[in-house]
């Protein structure tokens, strides 16, 4: 990894962050949070909540002179009773590199699209998938605020508690991304953001794509779940530069 991309990778333990979050009493929730709309579910104190494990990640970052990390955020769910959704699009949206459920290939995916676009993308996974109009669901509970026309908060879908971000993003052209954990392979693809949806039985966030080749890769042999979407014509760029290091590109 670090020859290839030139990343060294640090194992900060869960039992960090959570110690972290129980000595912070300080936060600027106003900021996360004015003029943005909540669902009735998510009451003051859970937007509190994760307002501080937006600022006990961010004390972990400096602390530790981070460029990005990949947090175990299910892990907070019985410990803190909250979720890292918020914390990860406000770190996101600053150009911390902060990916979702400790998967460390969508870490390094954001992290070159970071380092190449100054965005990281949406680290999302697909939900459905329609061979025949090569339309493709992706869906996740965060998402970079800055990729973002609009957004409120609501529950975490999996777990209902917490704060998750119900964001929409701008219609247009997308590329999907991803790096394999042996760094030998990546699919890079490109498609049409069609628009936002809102149905109550998935992730918050939910970009409806049309992409230019099948989606059949999605089904039958894909580089893990989660995938990153990147917003404008990306791909050429992104097989030149793997190609230049060495990584065989779909």
């Amino acid at each position: 990894m670090k020859s290839v991309l030139g990343i060294d990778l640090v194992d900060i333990p869960i039992e960090e962050l959570i110690k972290e979050i129980s000595v912070t009493d300080k936060t600027d929730l106003l900021s996360l949070t004015q003029g943005h709309t909540c669902s009735d579910r998510v009451g003051k104190d859970s937007l509190y909540g994760a307002a501080l494990i937006y600022q006990a990640l961010n004390s972990i970052v400096s602390r530790y002179g981070l460029s990005g990390f990949t947090l175990r955020c299910f892990d907070l769910l019985d410990t803190v009773h909250n979720t890292g959704c918020l914390a990860l699009a406000g770190l996101n949206s600053r150009g911390i590199v902060a990916g979702c459920e400790g998967d460390i290939p969508a870490m390094l995916s954001m992290a070159v699209s970071q380092a190449l676009f100054d965005c990281p993308g949406f680290q999302s996974n697909p939900s459905r998938i329609d061979i025949q109009t090569h339309s493709l669901l992706l869906v996740h509970c965060t998402i970079p605020f800055n990729m973002l026309r609009n957004w409120s908060y609501d529950t975490h879908f999996e777990s209902g508690i917490g704060v998750a971000v119900k964001g929409e993003v701008r219609e247009g052209d997308v590329t999907i991304f991803k790096l394999s954990g042996k760094l030998d392979r990546a699919y890079v693809s490109e498609g049409v953001l069609e628009t936002n949806l809102n149905e109550p039985s998935l992730c918050r966030t939910q970009l409806l794509l049309k992409l230019d080749e099948s989606p059949e890769y999605f089904l039958t042999q894909p580089i893990g779940n989660h995938h990153i979407v990147i917003e404008g014509h990306k791909k050429e760029i992104l097989k030149a530069f793997l190609e230049r290091i060495g990584i065989n590109c779909k």
